[in-house]
């Protein structure tokens, strides 16, 4: 991948960050919890994978996602260990908001989870930054 290729491509995941962040919380205003614990998922997950693709990682799954984040952004110093756990657990959620019949959510703690995500986006948008130049 050129390196043309790989900012086009983190321009593409930021793009769908936003997108997916503006979902959730349309979603999060209309009641429907459980499709926004989804999309918060997605705008990190976007995130994440645009993180990656400044080092010219392209991830083939979400797991392959959270561990390779672990192991090039956190354990590198770039990102936090608890953007790391926020990642895991956002992605546990959103499995259990997809799938799981007991899983309940209450607005209030998604409302709490839209903040913390957007820290995690904060802090993705400024290592992007430096790639982008």
């Amino acid at each position: 991948m050129t390196v043309a290729n790989r900012r086009a491509n983190i321009a593409s995941e930021l793009t769908r960050v936003d997108e997916s962040m503006r979902a959730a919380r349309v979603l999060v205003d209309a009641g429907l919890l459980h499709d926004a614990e989804s999309r918060l998922y997605y705008a990190i997950y976007h995130a994440a994978v645009a993180l990656l693709l400044t080092e010219g990682i392209e991830p083939r799954s979400h797991a392959g996602t959270a561990s390779l984040l672990g192991l090039h952004f956190v354990k590198t110093g770039r990102m936090s260990p608890e953007d790391a756990r926020l990642f895991a657990r956002i992605q546990k959620y959103r499995l259990e908001a997809d799938y799981g019949r007991d899983f309940v959510l209450t607005e209030a703690a998604l409302r709490e989870d839209l903040v913390a995500c957007q820290g995690f986006l904060d802090r993705a948008r400024e290592v992007t930054a430096r790639f982008l130049g």
